[in-house]
């Protein structure tokens, strides 16, 4: 009995290993492991803001297709922690004819409150396309 259990708990482990790898991209950034799901069309795709002391918040996207990429596209949503829930002050709509997406731009904030970034970002290749959604982390002002 307890073979068959110590026989099963291994095999969890090894398929859950395996799933793991098999789902996600794992690396390593500056000494943390970073897991990112594996898409098809998107290789690189990442959200920030930065405020600084004046209230001037930078909003910036960025999204690299593989090779196979012949455009993208992103609706960025600044967003502001108010009343209990994240509401969008400001929405910017970019696109690019190639397989690279780099968006910056600055919105002044009103003091007292949280912002994030939330953008959707889409990578097309010919007629397929693949999305997801990327939200920064907060930073309040």
């Amino acid at each position: 009995m307890k073979k068959k259990f110590i026989t099963l708990l291994l095999v969890m482990i090894l398929v859950s290993s395996f799933s793991m790898s098999v789902l996600a991209n794992i690396t390593e950034l500056n000494d943390e492991v970073v897991i990112s799901p594996m898409f098809t069309y998107i290789s690189m795709a990442e959200a920030e803001i930065f405020i600084n002391s004046s209230g001037k918040a930078t909003v910036e996207t960025y999204l690299t297709g593989n090779s196979k990429v012949t455009s993208t596209k992103a609706t960025i949503k600044l967003q502001q922690y108010r009343g209990g829930s994240w509401t969008t002050i400001k929405t910017w709509d970019e696109s690019s004819n190639s397989r690279i997406l780099n968006f910056s731009s600055t919105y002044y904030v009103s003091s007292g409150y949280e912002y994030r970034v939330q953008s959707i970002v889409t990578a097309y290749s010919g007629t397929q396309s693949e999305s997801t959604t990327l939200t920064s982390s907060s930073q309040g002002y």
